[in-house]
Parts: structure tokens; C-alpha cells; sequence
């Protein structure tokens, strides 16, 4: 069991170390919590400690619970990871989590219980370790931090394996990748790919290893983490080796190689090297191995790797020796045992400080289930309060709800009579809305019933003349009589054409569907059919643009309102005059223009175009007939496609007639 979770652990901590070397952005607990593991500080211990300890002391005058807490596992951290003092250490934890129970600071909590499990782990007390890490994966449940959570399923699954309960293990890796849409950090996706590869590789389920592995390769890849990928490629090369695959074990190798050497990590380049040394040794190509053996060496001495260095003094010797260079065989030989005494006092140092800390540890376990019994206690007394609070809430709900009721009435009351006094006053204001739309009704029919007797009027005097006086007309009497005749025949259908477009609009029966089309084209196609009309008064009209401009309207409307407003400028611009189409983009609108040399307007006149209930229209300039309701249209039209319509004109120079359109980019 021993063995089973120090080889479990020693290849997670490579995965924990290069997660946290390699992370881009992190949540900041999580990032913290694993740098503590895995501490980089030339600082002293001493100098550590102090340090953390002035900032206790000035966290504890501005009464900052939160900062407390997390200095105090700081300095636990420090006391376990580097001076391997498990007592001292779980003295400050316990302190954390007492006084992030009391403060009810839940990642207080659930990094204490985090902290506590990391030194029952390295005490060798996995049962423990994982009582805890389950406690801190309740609390983390109900903090609903996606980061968070994932952070300690890694935890909890790397303490299964290490209890060899592997189904448990795959169970909560498997919930960190349900997570991993909702994660910050794709460092515990590729964790939790990892660790379940590592533990394929202790089942001997090669394929099943490879296939997580290369997972969690296309992670750390996808999110340039080049250290990462490094371990990863290593590990490929480990598992093709046990596949019997040497080819790819060999490219696997190289090519972590590579990437330390891109990102230039010693350590990495060290173990890689060393790799690639073992596997020319095992092929017996010992020529292979040599260098890079002493490639691992400078690498290894240049970070202080201790692993790095005792494998690549062994197999130095190993490999010199088989080339028969006994003399730095041997001298290789006694570097690898120093340095293998040096590691191994190391071990039976930290072995011994375990040792002396296992009996203090126990007297901590009790220390620890009496926060507990106090915590539940507490919770007790919470639970006890707050149904005394709720019974309370409940009686002055009930005086509130009672009292709210009777000014709930008094105020229906006040109400009523104030929606009473307002309805009759809508009912005033509809009258005189009523009266006034009767009226502007009235003026309207008696506006139409006025410009449809005109032209019939001609139609019948025309008629009348062709029945009683045909034989005394001329041929050129006939002709004259026939022209005026079409002339009222065309004043009259333009009448009659826009009254049933405006009707139409008014009752909702014109679909205003909005599409795209080009203004340009639709201002070019209604000039090439008013330019018979124009040239009859001998005007020009201008359309100089060729480029498109997308708009979006409903193009049979705005092609009426083009017609209308062109026949318009015709009908009020004298001979050899001239009318100028144009349209310009203007922020997120198109401005389109009808402009012309006529008789322009008074503002008196301008205030009345566009009124139902003053419908002007004047004759033209060869004394054409009007409608007055072309104008009416054409703004409601624009109206409803959304824009605006409006004139600019002066008497004697002209006017311009504009309308907005939405532009499409």
C-alpha cells in the first residue's frame, strides 16, 4: 500500500508542479493553494515566518478574519513543505479553521481542511487525509466555485488512488471533466486527465493511459503551456517503452526535449535527457547514452534537481563501465553514493520529524473533533435562533400584513375616486378629440369631393363639347380637346391612386415587410420613367451616382415615395429647370434628396404640407393640377419604414425634399 501511493505520488506532483508553473490565468485561491505546495522561495524559513508573522499581527489590528486565516496557513504551509514540522504546522491550521468556523469564511474552511489532509497524507495516514478532503468537498459544494471544486476532486481522487480505491478515484476525476466548461482554468481539466492516465499505467491498461495521456496533451497544447506538455510527452514516451514501442517512445522523448528546451525549464531538460539516456542503455546502445547522460548532468546540476542528478551519477557509472571506462565509472560511482547518502539522511531526517509528529498528531486529531462537536454545537444554537427569529418575523409579519390591509383599503378608496375623476376627464379629452377628428374628416372629404369634382367637371365640359360641337372642331381643336382631356384623366387616377394608398396604410392592409435593396437603383429606375414627364417641360434631371448603398425598407413603399416626390419637384420647377436625385450615408442612416430649381415656398406654406387637416396644394408651373395628398403619403410611408421626412425650401430658389433610411453596413 506504501509503495502503491508513493509511486502515485510522485508522478502527481510532477503533474501538480508543472500545472502550477505553466498556468496563464488563475483563480487566485486555487493559484495560491498550489504554490504553497509546491513553494519556490530562496527566502529562509526563519525569514518566512517572521514575515508572516508582522503580517498577522497587522491583519489582527484592522480585525480582517479573512487575512488572518490565510497567513496562518501560510506559515503552516511553510512549517510543513519546508521545515517538515507536522506539529507546528497543524497548530496553525487548526487556528485557520477555528477562526474560519467562527467568521463563517467558507474557502477559509475548505483550505484548512485541504491543509490538514496534506499533512496527514505526508504522515502516511491516508484515511485521515481523505476524512478531511471529503469535508472539504462538502463545504465546496455549497460555495459553488466551479475552480474551487475541481481543485479539491483532484485532491480527493489522488487520495483514493493512493488508498487503492481506483474506482472511487476515476469517479471524481470524472466530475472535474464535467466541469470543465465551467472552468477559469483549463490546468484541472488536464490534471484530471492526467491522474486518471497515471492510474491506467498502474493497472497496466497501456492503451487506456495513452488515450488520457494524449488528452491531456491536446489541453495543455491548446492553452501553450509548454512545461506541461513537456511532463506529458515524457510520460507518452514512459508508457510506449512499457508498450514494447521503442520507435515512439524514442520521438516522445526527443520531443520533450524540444519543448524544455523552447521553454527552457533545467529541470524538465534534465529528466528528459536522462530519458533518453535510459532508453539507449536498455537498448545497449551505450555510445547513445553517454551524452546524453552528461547532457542531463549539466542540467541537472544547473537547477538542483537531487533526482536528476542521483539517476544521472548512477547510470554514468553503469554506462561508463560498459564502455570500459572503469576509472570514470568509478568516479561517477562515488557520486551517486554521496549523493544517494545525502537524499537518503534527508529522508531519515524527514522520516524522524514524521515520527516525532505521529503521537503529537493524534493528541491533534482529538483537538480537531472538539472544533467539530463545537462547530455542530454552534450550529445547533444557529439553527435554534434562527426558528426563534423566523416565529418573530412571523408576528410582525402579521402586524405589518394587518395594518398594510387597512391602508391598503383606505387607499383602494382614495384611488378609486382619483381613476373616477381621471376617466372623466378622458372622456372630456376623447370628446374634443372626437369633434376635432370629426372635423378634420369633414374638411378631408370636403377636400377630396372638391379635387375629384374639378376633374370630372372637365371630363363632362370636355364630353359635352365632343357630343354638341364635334362636326365645328378642327382636327387641331380635337387634338387640343383630347389633351386637356387626358391631362384631367391622369390629374384625376393620380388622385384616386394616392387616396387608396394613403387608405390602405391607415387600415393596416400595406405590409411594411423591411428588406435590402439598393436606393441608388430604385432613384435611377424612377427617373428613367418620370424623364418622358420632365422633358415635356423641357427639365433635366440629374442622377450622377453610380456606387450602390444598402438599405433596409420595404422597397414598394419607398419607390412610391421616390415617384411622388420627384413628380412633385417636376410639377413645381418651370422649364429648362432642373431636379437633383441623391442619396448620402450618414452615421447609420442614408439621407436620400429630391432637389429643384422651382418656385419654392414660404415657411407659412412649409408648416402646411404635411397636415391632413390644411392639405394645400397650389397649381404648378404649366399650371398642373394637384392632389395635395402626395405629400401626406409619402411621409407616412417614410414613417412607417422608420425615418423622417422633411423639406428645406425658400420662395424663388427651389426646395429640397429629404427622407432618412436605415443603412445596412
Amino acid at each position: 500500500m506504501r509503495s502503491l501511493l508513493g509511486q502515485f505520488l510522485i508522478a502527481g506532483c510532477v503533474g501538480f508542479f508543472s500545472i502550477s508553473v505553466s498556468a496563464q490565468e488563475t483563480t487566485p485561491l486555487t493559484t495560491w493553494y498550489r504554490n504553497l505546495l509546491a513553494p519556490g522561495d530562496s527566502e529562509s524559513i526563519e525569514g518566512v515566518l517572521k514575515r508572516k508573522q508582522d503580517n498577522l499581527l497587522a491583519a489582527l489590528e484592522i480585525q480582517d478574519d479573512s487575512a488572518r486565516v490565510f497567513l496562518l496557513l501560510e506559515m503552516g504551509m511553510t512549517q510543513a513543505t519546508r521545515a517538515y514540522k507536522y506539529e507546528e504546522a497543524m497548530d496553525l491550521f487548526l487556528k485557520a479553521l477555528s477562526l474560519a468556523d467562527s467568521a463563517a469564511l467558507l474557502n477559509g474552511q475548505v483550505y484548512a481542511y485541504l491543509s490538514i489532509a496534506h499533512v496527514f497524507n505526508e504522515t502516511g495516514n491516508i484515511e485521515k487525509s481523505l476524512q478531511f478532503l471529503e469535508r472539504a468537498h462538502d463545504v465546496s459544494l455549497s460555495i459553488k466555485q466551479p475552480d474551487n471544486l475541481a481543485l479539491v476532486l483532484n485532491a480527493l481522487g489522488k487520495a483514493y488512488a493512493a488508498a487503492d480505491q481506483p474506482e472511487e478515484a476515476f469517479e471524481r476525476f470524472e466530475e472535474v471533466l464535467s466541469l470543465k466548461d465551467q472552468l477559469q482554468q483549463p490546468d484541472f481539466e488536464a490534471e484530471a486527465l492526467f491522474n486518471m492516465a497515471q492510474l491506467y499505467v498502474l493497472q497496466k491498461s497501456y492503451s487506456n493511459a495513452l488515450d488520457y495521456f494524449k488528452q491531456a496533451l491536446a489541453v495543455r497544447r491548446k492553452h501553450r503551456e509548454r512545461i506541461g506538455e513537456g511532463v506529458l510527452l515524457n510520460e507518452i514516451g514512459a508508457v510506449y517503452e512499457l508498450m514494447n514501442n521503442a520507435e515512439r517512445a524514442l520521438a516522445n522523448y526527443k520531443a520533450a526535449l524540444e519543448v524544455f528546451q523552447l521553454a527552457d525549464y533545467k529541470k524538465g531538460i534534465a529528466e528528459a535527457y536522462n530519458n533518453l539516456g535510459l532508453f539507449y542503455y536498455r537498448q545497449k546502445n551505450y555510445k547513445q547514452a553517454l551524452p546524453n547522460f552528461e547532457l542531463a548532468l549539466q542540467s541537472a546540476q544547473s537547477s538542483q534537481t537531487k533526482d536528476a542528478l542521483r539517476t544521472s551519477y548512477d547510470y554514468l557509472s553503469l554506462t561508463c563501465k560498459a564502455l570500459g571506462d572503469y576509472k570514470r565509472a568509478l568516479t561517477y560511482r562515488e557520486l551517486f553514493l554521496a549523493m544517494n547518502e545525502f537524499m537518503a539522511k534527508e529522508e531519515n531526517d524527514q522520516k524522524l520529524l514524521e515520527a516525532q509528529s505521529l503521537y503529537a498528531l493524534v493528541k491533534k486529531e482529538q483537538e480537531i473533533e472538539k472544533l467539530e462537536l463545537v462547530k455542530r454545537d454552534r450550529e445547533r444554537e444557529l439553527a435554534e435562533q434562527q426558528r426563534i427569529q423566523q416565529y418573530l418575523y412571523l408576528l410582525i409579519g402579521l402586524g405589518f400584513v394587518i395594518i398594510m390591509l387597512t391602508l391598503y383599503l383606505y387607499l383602494l378608496k382614495r384611488r378609486s375616486n382619483h381613476q373616477l375623476k381621471q376617466i372623466n376627464e378622458t372622456i372630456e379629452r376623447q370628446n374634443v378629440q372626437l369633434q376635432q377628428l370629426n372635423a378634420t374628416k369633414d374638411k378631408f372629404f370636403s377636400i377630396i369631393g372638391h379635387d375629384i369634382k374639378g376633374p370630372l367637371n372637365s371630363l363632362t365640359s370636355f364630353s359635352n363639347l365632343l357630343i354638341n360641337h364635334f362636326e365645328a372642331l378642327s382636327k387641331e381643336d380635337i387634338q387640343t380637346v383630347a389633351r386637356d382631356l387626358d391631362k384631367s384623366l391622369k390629374n384625376l387616377f393620380t388622385l384616386l391612386n394616392n387616396l387608396l394608398e394613403w387608405a390602405r396604410s391607415q387600415t393596416g392592409n400595406i405590409d411594411f415587410n423591411p428588406e435590402s435593396f439598393d436606393i441608388v437603383a430604385v432613384l435611377g429606375q424612377n427617373k428613367d420613367l418620370l424623364q418622358t414627364q420632365a422633358a415635356a417641360k423641357e427639365i433635366t434631371i440629374l442622377h450622377e451616382q453610380n456606387n450602390p448603398i444598402q438599405v433596409r425598407a420595404n422597397q414598394q413603399s419607398i419607390t412610391t415615395v421616390v415617384r411622388n416626390l420627384i413628380s412633385n419637384a417636376i410639377k413645381f420647377t418651370p422649364a429648362h429647370g432642373v431636379i437633383k436625385l441623391g442619396a448620402e450615408q450618414k452615421d447609420n442612416e442614408v439621407i436620400v434628396s429630391v432637389a429643384d430649381t422651382g418656385v419654392g415656398m414660404s415657411q407659412a406654406v412649409v408648416a402646411k404640407l404635411f397636415r391632413l387637416d390644411s392639405k394645400h396644394s397650389t397649381p404648378g408651373t404649366a399650371n398642373e393640377k394637384g392632389t395635395g395628398l402626395g405629400l401626406i403619403l409619402c411621409k407616412d410611408f417614410v414613417e412607417k419604414n422608420g425615418g423622417k421626412l422633411w423639406v428645406e425650401s425658400e420662395e424663388g430658389k427651389g426646395s429640397v425634399f429629404y427622407f432618412s433610411l436605415h443603412k445596412i453596413d
